[in-house]
């Protein structure tokens, strides 16, 4: 508690100009025994007391004289920020029954009295019984309260629990009667801490400590019952064996491994981690991870949440193999452990050269076609939910086979992610992995795009033909995103083509044979297109062999910061920047979002901020305007009831007109604020004829 805490406060001011009357008057208005004096600033001069009136009366002046040869420059000061305890010692140095509280420029913020010393000490009192009761109700322990008399004052409600009695019946009662088998009065009367004595209270057998309350017998009996602390034991000593089961199990392991909590200090790390850093166990253990190497990269684990493995890095000189993953528990980052791969690397060099000399013509070719790019898998879809988790693990598991898989989810949930890393987590991740978005290409042009045609098939047309995507991915993985706005036409062709496993070029009649798998997502209720006749039932039925539907980010909070970590640190490099982090009240303003556009949302917003952000850290004021309100509203031009959310779900004709109106015609800025692609805001404008 401070003295700001205790003083009274909104104490009248007195002026060395003021009159004996206005003194006396203030005085007594306040209830007060005395007031601070201030010049015109209002920095302290002294204290007018009623012992300067009743001196000024036995010195015969007026009350129409001024105070200023009648109060007393000689006062007593104390800071608002001063603890009780300093407040207290100085109270009793000093015979002044009032001191004047002021702030550390010496302006006078109020008095304080004995009286509110006292007050004080009552609230304080007040405060620390309340604080007691709740240790005692909250105690997991057995506790007796006893008199000098050895009379039970209380029992609390862990001691009833154990002993099977109420302290109603209890209370009053003489220990020795209660409970007989001890001689309470010996063990009592030495008024000494007393531990480790066995008894059997009301016939359980129990482990007690006697404290001494004072210097007359009263005392306050703690116990156990001894089956709760032999079970105690036993998870002990398994927790034990356990953890040296897991140590044993660590040093065996020629890898070196680094357990950290979730703020990066080592809680574990085995004897190859010592050996590769040169330290010993006891001189690691509780060091935050940076200080001990600056590259093992466990702090961005812990803030991303992202999985590693088989990273080629230098650390401490050495060229390594690096896995990190975060130990997750209830949707919260609780630790992560990190592996380095140190010993036997020329080994390990020999063989991936060769594997890179098998697959250097392919790689070759890809870059040569603009395809090559780093391969997206589940490790690199950061998520600590664990419904999100346990569908990557099925998605993981489901891409081992060849069935057909279907991805629903809102736009912006990561389908397009999803679909790449069940290619690379299948055996066809050598094959192509080919992307086609069904609402970006035109309709007249989505039977070429799919099949491919035949040198002279209409005019226009590329000499010698040209293949589709289907050819192009035959071998790999066909992903068709939007597939809910195929044309009825072309369904019934996709249809054949799972079916029969071939198809024809337009122009052609050859048939071509192609081993695909096929990956379609949407954001749109296929099952209702079908009721309307929009989508055909056999093409659905046929698709939907496999389904995940991915969560929208509303639905997993838990995932918005490690997210936002994870594109800020991309966006460092892109942008050349270093900021390290986001503030606290940017993080509160992320997690109160409602995230209509999704992850694709965040993650504009996340590069907008880094965009805009001078400090190094990402803070409020970066983050785009309508995230600072509690409901997006739009005034003026866009009109009453409009907002993000709406927008995004319906996207309509006007609601693309006030975008583009609202951005200037910036395409870009208003597909970022829709939260859609660019590819399926240009097709939206062309369905409207939106020039």
């Amino acid at each position: 508690m401070l003295m700001y805490d205790m003083m009274t406060r909104e104490v009248p001011l007195l002026r060395s100009k003021d009159t004996l009357g206005q003194g006396v008057a203030l005085l007594r208005w306040s209830k007060l025994d005395a007031l601070p004096v201030v010049d015109e600033e209002g920095y302290l001069k002294g204290i007018f007391t009623k012992s300067s009136v009743l001196d000024a009366y036995l010195a015969g002046s007026d009350l129409s004289e001024s105070i200023a040869r009648h109060f007393n420059p000689k006062v007593v000061t104390v800071e608002a920020n001063t603890p009780y305890e300093v407040v207290e010692e100085r109270a009793k140095q000093t015979s002044a029954g009032t001191g004047v509280v002021v702030d550390s420029e010496g302006k006078v913020l109020g008095i304080f009295t004995k009286v509110d010393m006292i007050l004080a000490l009552f609230r304080t009192a007040e405060q620390l019984a309340v604080k007691l009761n709740a240790v005692y109700r909250a105690l997991p322990n057995g506790l007796i309260v006893v008199d000098q008399n050895q009379t039970i004052q209380s029992l609390n409600s862990a001691g009833e629990k154990i002993l099977g009695l109420r302290q109603e019946s209890l209370k009053g009662s003489c220990l020795d009667n209660v409970f007989p088998n001890l001689n309470w009065r010996d063990i009592l009367k030495p008024a000494q801490n007393r531990l480790g004595i066995h008894a059997r209270l009301n016939e359980v057998p129990v482990l007690c400590h006697v404290s001494p309350i004072d210097g007359k017998g009263g005392a306050v009996i703690v116990f156990q019952a001894l089956n709760d602390l032999d079970q105690t034991a036993q998870e002990l000593d398994a927790t034990k064996r356990l953890y040296e089961t897991l140590l044993t199990v660590t040093n065996i392991a020629h890898e070196a491994i680094f357990v950290v909590d979730d703020l990066g200090k080592i809680t574990l790390v085995n004897e190859a981690a010592c050996y590769f850093l040169g330290r010993r166990e006891k001189d690691l253990l509780q060091k935050p991870i940076e200080q001990v190497s600056e590259n093992i990269r466990l702090l961005r684990t812990l803030k991303t949440g992202m999985a590693e493995t088989n990273e080629i890095q230098v650390i401490q000189g050495k060229t390594c193999i690096v896995s990190r993953s975060p130990i997750v528990r209830q949707g919260k980052i609780i630790g992560a452990v990190g592996k380095i791969v140190y010993q036997r690397i020329e080994e390990a060099k020999d063989v991936a050269e060769r594997l890179a000399q098998m697959d250097s013509g392919l790689q070759f070719y890809k870059e040569k076609a603009g395809s090559f790019h780093r391969a997206v898998t589940f490790n690199q879809i950061v998520t600590v939910n664990s419904s999100l988790r346990r569908l990557k693990q099925e998605a993981e598991i489901a891409a081992r086979g060849n069935s057909t898989v279907l991805l629903t989810g809102e736009s912006g949930t990561g389908k397009e992610l999803f679909a790449e890393a069940i290619h690379q987590a299948s055996p066809r991740w050598k094959g192509p992995y080919v992307k086609v978005n069904c609402a970006a290409v035109p309709d007249n042009l989505l039977e070429s795009e799919f099949f491919g045609y035949a040198g002279g098939a209409f005019t226009g047309a590329q000499k010698g033909g040209r293949a589709g995507k289907f050819a192009a991915a035959n071998g790999g993985s066909l992903f068709l995103d939007e597939i809910g706005d195929m044309p009825l036409n072309l369904q019934g062709k996709l249809l054949r083509v799972l079916e029969d496993k071939s198809f024809e070029a337009i122009g052609s009649n050859e048939s071509v044979k192609v081993d695909v798998r096929i990956i379609v997502a949407t954001n749109q209720d296929i099952l209702q297109k079908v009721e309307r006749g929009e989508f055909r039932s056999d093409l659905y039925y046929r698709l939907n062999v496999i389904n995940f539907h991915l969560l929208p980010l509303r639905c997993r909070p838990e995932d918005i910061i490690p997210l936002a970590e994870v594109f800020l640190e991309r966006l460092n490099q892109e942008f050349n920047k270093q900021i390290r982090g986001i503030s606290a009240a940017a993080r509160q303003a992320l997690n109160s979002h409602h995230w209509p556009g999704n992850v694709r949302e965040l993650k504009n917003v996340v590069e907008r901020a880094v965009n805009f952000a001078e400090g190094d850290l990402l803070d409020i004021e970066d983050l785009p305007f309508y995230l600072l309100e509690a409901k997006t509203k739009v005034s003026g031009s866009w009109g009453n009831g409009w907002n993000l959310e709406s927008a995004h779900r319906h996207l309509d004709k006007e609601t693309l007109e006030k975008a583009l109106l609202k951005m200037n015609g910036n395409k870009s800025e208003v597909a970022r604020l829709l939260g859609i692609s660019r590819s399926w805001l240009y097709e939206k404008m062309r369905r409207y004829n939106m020039n």
